[in-house]
Formats: C-alpha cells, structure tokens, sequence
C-alpha cells in the first residue's frame, strides 16, 4: 500500500470514527431530550387532572371528559386515569376503561416510589401520587400516550444523520487523497532527487524547500549524511591508495633483492647479508600489516569488545617495561600531578589491549621523534576524568597539520627521516573515540608536542 493511500486511509478512518462518535452522542441526547419533554408533558397533564378534579370539587366531571376528549386529537393525544387507594377507577378522560390498559405492576411502582416513569404497549406512560388535603385521601394519576411526533422527529434526525455521515465520509475520502497527495508532494520531489546520486558522484544535494518544515530538516540532514559519506568515501581512496604504496614499497624491495641474489653465485657471507636484508624488509612488512589490522579492529566500534574495570597507571607501567626492553635507549617518566585517594580516580572502564597499543603508540612516537628519546606522562584526574599527557621535546608538528594528523597515513613533512607508516596516530584517535573519550593535541614546530588523553573513570 502506498503512503499517499494510507494516509488517506487513516485519515479517513480518524474523521470517521469522529463523526460517527459526535453523530451517534448527538442523537442519543436529543433522544434523551424528546423523552423527557414528552415525560414532562405527560406529568403536567396528570397533574392538571388531578388539580381540577381533585381541588375543584364543584368541577363537573362530565365538562372535564369533554375538555380532556377534544385534546385526544391535538399533539400529544394522552389518556388520563385516576385511582383511589383500592385501584379503582375514579375518572378516565375516556369512555371506556378497557380501551385504556394498564400495568398492575406499573401502578405498585407508582405507589412505593410516589413518581414513575415506564414504556408500556408503545406507550409512554407517567404516575403520580396526589393528595386530597381536606379528605386526607391519596389517588394515583395516570398519564400515558404515543409520541408519534417526537418518533417522526427523531427518524428525521437519524435520516439526516445518516446522509450527512456518509455523505461527510465521502468528502473526506476524497479530500484526503487531495491533502496526502500535497502533503506528500516535496517527499516525492526528494525521491526524484535521490535517485539521481549515485557514488560517482556525491556532490549533488537536495533542494530544502522552504528551509522551516520538517521536510526541509529530513533534506538537510540527508545532504549532511551525503557530505559524510562523500568523506568517507574520499578517506577510503587515500586509505586504499596510500595502503598499497606502503605495501609495494617493502615488497619491491624483497623482490628487488631476491632478483639480484640470483642473478649470480654468491658466497655465504653475501647471502647473509642479503638475507639481513630481507628480514629488515619483511619487519617492515609486517609492523605495517599489524597496523592495518589494529585499524581495522579499531574500526569495529565497542561492539566486539570487551570492557572491563582498569588502572590506568597499570597500563602505563606495563607500556613503559615493554618499550624499555625493545629500545635501550628510550627514557619513560610516569607520574601524578597528585596521590589519588581511592583506586576510581584512575579505574576507567576499558578493554586493555586497546588501551596498550593508545599508550605504547604515544609513547613510542615521544621518544622516537626525541633527539633525547625521552617521554613524560603525567596523570592527573578530576571528578569525571581521568587525563594523560604524553610530552616530549622532539620536532614537533606545525599547526596546519593538526586537523590532519590523526588521518591514516598522514605523515608530516618533518616526519620523513623517521620509519613510520602514519597510521599509529589514527589508531590512537579511534581507540580514544571507542572509550567515549577525546585526545587534544598541542604543539609547535621545533618544540615538541603534547598529547591530552581524556578519558571518563568509573
């Protein structure tokens, strides 16, 4: 089913049920209306009988059956009787009783509860009490006829309902494929746009209207949501592009090397040394597919991973052995800004070989981008944070490479005389990110940077 038609559909539905609703309310009040104005009737009737033939006493019954037998044929055509206290008829307003029928029962009602109200063979029919003050003596009225107008006024009204109901639903049918068609109009125009970007070229947006409505809202964040992936789109060429001149680089080599140890006989010695080499290139190879990997982890999200309760200054301490031993000559100072008071302060929730590889990377490019090969971290923490600077001396980055240094495969211009593939730092940002953390950079050419790393404790 299409929109438009659904929601024509609800639509239709909803003013329906609407009036069905108001139509069948306003129906049974009137309903309720006609009966209490005729039961009202009835009981003004009795007691006017009642009134004269009661109080009046000198009133000749003979002239009050006359009256009483020219209003049969008006409006409300009601037939009267009064009872004493045996029920027996004392007065009817006709000739004879008999054609006048009556329920017992309604008449032991009329009498336990003074005043009653009651159908009766397609009658309304109305009973009161009435005292005779001076006889001291009870009678009981009787009121009933058909409400032959009020019937006809109320079919009247269910007619004109009824045409008006149907009548109105098919209106709104009709109008409601009118409104869901115009309403629907600016969706149908952004589909007819969509359908015209493809992924070679992501460069087209949508038009946003009005720029007011939500349909204009849905159209700016689509062209946002298209700006992101022409991004990603564009990171994922220089990532392929700059993955495979990285890959070829140590790969040439080894081929390079192999060709010229079998161009000709070679002693053991130069074998070795080709072999050296070789290795050299196969390390490279493989810190470089290692880090590859590592991004690729890193790409995954918090999805895969697990996440545990842990000190970071443990982490730190580990980093810090592990660098040490595979370089002798690195120097590492860990401290705190201040003693923390309980093991919170510097407990974050976290997966540890993610966390590992953050540090060792920062840590590792500390020193090895320091003539002194040296690296500071200092800890400190505040109520929601815990925070890690890695500080060296080294060269430095220059301010217009800040925004791209954390891209894979960005190296700086300086960084050139130093083995490296440029993925580390992207690494780095992306474990940062998966920990719902940040990572500040600051640094000047020549001075040596700083690294900020932000991360929420327990």
């Amino acid at each position: 089913m299409k929109i438009r038609t659904k929601i024509a559909f609800q639509f239709t539905l909803i003013v329906a049920l609407i009036l069905v609703v108001f139509s069948v309310s306003l129906y049974y009040l009137l309903e309720g209306y006609t009966k209490d104005e005729f039961n009202n009737y009835l009981k003004d009737r009795a007691q006017t009988t009642a009134k004269l033939l009661i109080n009046k006493k000198n009133l000749d019954k003979r002239f009050l059956k006359i009256v009483d037998r020219n209003t049969l044929s008006s409006l409300y055509a009601a037939e009267v009787l009064v009872f004493n206290d045996e029920n027996l008829v004392t007065y009817s307003n006709i000739d004879s009783v008999n054609k006048f029928p009556y329920s017992p029962e309604i008449l032991e009602k009329i009498r336990k509860f003074k005043y009653h109200e009651a159908n009766y063979q397609n009658k309304k029919v109305v009973g009161l009490m009435y005292t005779d003050e001076e006889l001291k003596k009870d009678y009981l009225i009787l009121a009933q006829a058909e409400d032959t107008y009020g019937e006809q006024k109320l079919e009247r009204i269910k007619e004109a309902m009824t045409i008006g109901l149907v009548s109105s639903i098919f209106l709104t049918i009709i109008f409601g494929f009118v409104f869901a068609g115009q309403s629907l109009k600016p969706i149908s125009r952004i589909n007819q746009e969509v359908s015209k970007i493809t992924a070679r070229d992501l460069t087209k947006k949508l038009s946003t209207g009005n720029n007011k409505d939500e349909i204009a809202q849905l159209a700016r964040n689509f062209n946002e949501m298209l700006s992101r992936i022409e991004k990603s789109f564009e990171l994922q060429k220089s990532f392929v592009s700059n993955a495979s001149h990285e890959l070829r680089t140590p790969l040439a080599a080894i081929k390079s090397e192999i060709q010229v140890a079998l161009e000709k006989d070679r002693t053991p010695e130069q074998y070795k040394e080709i072999l050296k080499s070789l290795n050299i290139d196969n390390q490279r190879l493989i810190q470089l597919i290692n880090g590859l990997l590592q991004l690729a982890k890193s790409e995954k999200g918090d999805k895969s991973l697990q996440m545990v309760p842990i000190r970071i200054d443990e982490i730190l301490f580990e980093v810090q052995d592990e660098l040490q031993h595979q370089h002798q000559n690195y120097r590492i100072s860990i401290d705190f800004e201040e003693i923390p008071d309980d093991d919170e302060s510097v407990t974050i929730n976290g997966n540890k070989s993610l966390l590992r590889t953050l540090f060792n990377n920062l840590i590792d490019n500390a020193c090895k981008y320091s003539e002194n090969n040296m690296a500071v971290i200092n800890i400190r923490f505040n109520k929601s944070n815990c925070i890690i600077n890695v500080a060296d001396t080294g060269i430095g980055i220059s301010k217009d490479d800040h925004e791209k240094i954390f891209e894979p495969f960005f190296r700086t211009k300086n960084a050139s005389n130093y083995k490296g593939h440029g993925i580390g730092l992207s690494i780095c940002k992306r474990i940062v990110d998966i920990h719902g953390g940040r990572i500040i950079l600051k640094s000047e050419l020549g001075q040596g940077s700083n690294f900020n790393v932000i991360l929420p404790h327990l």
